[in-house]
């Protein structure tokens, strides 16, 4: 059986940067649920005690008694209105990323947003007596992260307009960047928490950043791994390759021989589960390396004659 005929690999997922999501594994709706649970409940009450609770306060940043509002402010919505549009957004959005990276990954990635959002209003309201409340910044990220992900996929505004997410995200990015610098705006919406949310996830995108991997920087392999790499790309190496004239054909039926060890079938194995579970994205450089030259020669292997 070849990698190809797999049941946890299929081309359409490692053509679209996808992978299956299993019912019930999903923080995107659950993220959706505990939203609209918050807000109905403070509805009931009727005080408001609730988003008070939830909300981050001007001087929470100097009270680390409540650096806990830093996330929980992503749970609060001041009207049906916010709430709506917001939830609508990420219901959008929110699956695209989570296909890409994982439910564990795009959990770690809202949440990380939030709290930088936070962070970032935070300091340019430390002299005021204002508050905030709201999912928008951590969707804004989210948002950025399909739109440098997916520039040309179409998108239909208010459900008529079409343009490309290209298009879409710069009337975005202009539009809050002008909410932000107007200062006779008076619509209370934080342009500054969703400037923060883009650049984050603009950051995010571009770096190639891997929130739910920074456990692993304490981990011996890490750096083990690190450590193969550089020996690998020594250019001493290829030099020292070079002139004892080793060619690619004895490379080749080498990496076919030990590809066809079943230590290595276990192997390819092991690395294709591992993208059903957490995406391709998670892989580390040496995985990719193994899983391309197994596909290679399968391809090679198995074409017709």
């Amino acid at each position: 059986m070849g990698i190809h005929d797999r049941d946890y690999y299929r081309p359409q997922l490692r053509e679209r940067e996808y992978y299956r999501i299993q019912p019930g594994q999903s923080w995107v709706f659950a993220i959706i649920i505990v939203n609209i649970m918050v807000f109905f409940a403070n509805a009931i009450r009727g005080d408001d005690v609730i988003n008070h609770l939830l909300l981050v306060k001007s001087t929470t940043l100097a009270n680390p008694l409540e650096w806990w509002r830093l996330v929980t402010y992503a749970f609060a919505h001041g009207g049906l209105g916010h709430l709506f549009f917001n939830m609508l957004t990420l219901f959008i959005f929110g699956p695209l990323v989570e296909r890409k990276y994982g439910p564990v990954e795009f959990m770690c990635f809202y949440f990380v947003t939030a709290v930088l959002g936070g962070i970032f209003w935070g300091l340019l309201h430390i002299n005021t007596l204002d508050t905030m409340l709201g999912a928008s910044g951590a969707i804004s990220g989210v948002i950025m992260i399909v739109i440098c992900s997916y520039p040309r996929m179409p998108i239909y505004l208010w459900g008529i307009l079409e343009m490309p997410l290209w298009l879409f995200g710069t009337i975005f990015i202009a539009m809050n960047t002008f909410g932000f610098f107007d200062k006779s705006n008076n619509d209370r919406v934080a342009y500054d928490v969703h400037l923060a949310g883009v650049g984050f996830g603009v950051l995010y995108w571009w770096l190639k950043w891997r929130i739910s991997d920074i456990p692993r920087l304490l981990t011996r392999s890490y750096w083990q791994e690190r450590q193969r790499r550089r020996r690998f790309f020594n250019p001493k190496d290829y030099s020292d390759r070079y002139n004892r004239g080793v060619d690619n054909e004895d490379d080749d039926a080498a990496q076919r021989q030990l590809e066809a060890d079943e230590g290595r079938s276990e192997q390819v194995d092991a690395i294709l589960r591992k993208i059903s579970e957490k995406g391709q994205d998670s892989l580390t450089w040496s995985e990719r390396r193994i899983l391309k030259r197994a596909s290679r020669d399968y391809q090679k292997k198995n074409k017709p004659k």
